[in-house]
């Protein structure tokens, strides 16, 4: 087989989406976080932090073969957990809107 036919078939890049919310801004939980697994430090299906729990987001970066952010943000007690935007509002209770896409 070719070099030319074998680059064809391999997929193209795709951009990371840009985050909505930036590094040091304060949010808070739209709903409970349970672990799925991934927290080393309790057990799977553990509430990690109740709904409306206020934090600070200390690090952006991307789900693993995904373009979608994750949002690794710190908790009361030094709790960090990774997040979806869907699962945290920044603490002025404004949604940002998705890069791109008007309103």
């Amino acid at each position: 087989m070719s070099d030319t036919v074998t680059e064809a078939k391999k997929p193209g890049f795709i951009p990371p989406r840009e985050p909505l919310y930036e590094w040091g801004m304060r949010v808070s939980t739209t709903e409970d976080l349970f672990n799925d697994g991934s927290h080393p430090h309790a057990a799977e299906g553990a509430l990690l932090v109740p709904k409306g729990t206020p934090g600070t987001i200390v690090r952006i970066g991307h789900a693993e073969g995904t373009t979608i952010p994750v949002y690794l943000v710190e908790f009361p007690a030094g709790v960090v957990v990774g997040c979806l935007e869907e699962e945290i509002l920044p603490a002025d209770g404004k949604r940002r809107g998705v890069p791109g896409v008007m309103e």
